[in-house]
């Protein structure tokens, strides 16, 4: 089975896609003069970020997605460490593409101890907790301002939804973040927060949903589920001369995605795994690829009608 793609969103036109199942270009529109790197370092769920954004950056990468609450108890958590490893190497603030998401959670329960961020539970957030959220995520990076923010869950309220993006919208009109969007909304959340939205968010039927709404999709844990070992994997990998693993996420980039990759945690491969991640664009998988490999197994889990 190849890799089920989660969602993320962010707002675009729709020249933005023209070149996907072409020749691809390394970086997607989300707003207006916002360019978002097609791939970047994820820090999410087991994925270390000390000396895994310098091995990233020292291979060419040059977006990082990240969370306030990723992996610790905050503040000291993720962002600070992010912000150090940034430092390190470094990399001028221009150079980097910051995606970072407010937790629909107060207390910031982290990730890794609960996977829906408590996203249902949203019992009196407002704007000002979402904006306040975001000043929070500046600090703790050491920024004034980052690239894109999202919702990091919706809540079971859709006028809850509507009031936490009310706070990003504010954030966005104070210059503190270049574009707002939302992570793992689905069709039905996603729709109901469209109606409300001054600004819409920046991320598809769910492809062609998002593509018919303008709507940048991000896809994250792409290599999970990776058949590597599969034959038509391997066979397809051997015609292009590149690993399974690069063939995973070039099959991810050809629908039309953006996506976020980890490193893990081992140092020692975290350099190569970078390269490879970053090599998906020297090659391209013919239709009759595609198809081969979308037959492997079920994709895009979370954007299938009624998902």
């Amino acid at each position: 089975m190849l890799p089920a793609i989660a969602l993320v969103t962010a707002w675009s036109s729709p020249a933005a896609w023209s070149s996907v199942g072409g020749g691809i270009s390394p970086t997607v529109t989300i707003a207006d003069g916002v360019l978002m790197p097609r791939i970047s370092l994820g820090t999410c769920c087991g994925s270390e970020v000390t000396h895994a954004f310098p091995a990233w950056w020292t291979s060419g990468g040059r977006g990082v997605d990240t969370a306030l609450d990723y992996g610790k108890e905050v503040p000291g958590g993720k962002e600070a460490e992010l912000s150090a490893a940034i430092a390190s190497v470094g990399a001028p603030r221009s150079g980097v593409f910051i995606t970072t998401k407010e937790s629909s959670a107060k207390g910031r329960i982290r990730a890794g101890l609960d996977p829906l961020h408590l996203g249902p539970l949203c019992v009196g957030l407002d704007a000002d907790y979402a904006l306040s959220a975001v000043k929070a995520d500046l600090a703790q990076l050491k920024v004034s301002r980052v690239d894109l923010v999202l919702l990091h869950a919706p809540c079971a309220s859709d006028a809850t939804n509507a009031k936490l993006w009310r706070g990003l919208e504010a954030a966005l009109a104070q210059n503190l973040t270049r574009a707002i969007g939302v992570s793992n909304f689905d069709k039905a959340r996603l729709g109901a927060l469209l109606k409300a939205a001054a600004t819409k968010p920046a991320e598809r039927e769910m492809l062609e949903y998002c593509a018919e709404k303008g709507i940048v999709f991000e896809a994250y844990a792409a290599m999970r589920g990776c058949p590597f070992s599969d034959p038509r994997v391997q066979r397809v990998a051997a015609a292009h001369g590149v690993g399974a693993s690069q063939v995973c996420l070039r099959w991810v980039l050809q629908t039309g995605a953006a996506m976020a990759v980890g490193l893990g945690k081992n140092e020692s491969r975290m350099r190569s795994y970078a390269r490879e991640d970053l090599g998906i664009f020297g090659f391209e998988l013919s239709a009759d690829e595609m198809a081969t490999l979308s037959a492997t197994g079920t994709q895009i889990k979370s954007c299938a009608p009624g998902a």
